[in-house]
């Protein structure tokens, strides 16, 4: 589906003044950007709602480009990665986001589908 390009790393802080989530690209860093039509006060991982949900969307949103399959796929990158990273903290590759979308978007074999 879609191939990484350079080396960029989410970064997920959690400090005494709250919790960011940085782009890392080749050693620059910038501000995640939220892209739901809510407007949230900041994203969470290591739970699920709404704020890691939006984290979910932002992620595929940037790792991909592509905001329709950022809402597509957001809900399950939360229940199957989102949720489960530390509440310290995370790094998250780019590669890695890709390859879960491909194994979750690749369509079923034909047998399976037959079934």
């Amino acid at each position: 589906m879609l191939e990484a390009t350079g080396n960029v790393t989410y970064v997920g802080v959690a400090d005494w003044w709250g919790r960011h989530v940085w782009v890392e690209c080749d050693g620059t860093r910038s501000a995640l950007h939220a892209c739901g039509d809510d407007l949230i006060a900041g994203f969470a991982w290591g739970t699920r709602g709404i704020a890691a949900r939006e984290l979910a969307r932002a992620i595929l949103a940037d790792a991909t480009g592509n905001e329709a399959i950022a809402e597509r796929y957001c809900r399950e990158l939360t229940h199957a990665v989102v949720a489960g990273l530390p509440r310290t903290g995370f790094e998250l590759d780019r590669a890695d986001v890709l390859a879960w979308l491909d194994a979750v978007a690749a369509p079923l074999p034909a047998a399976v589908a037959a079934a």
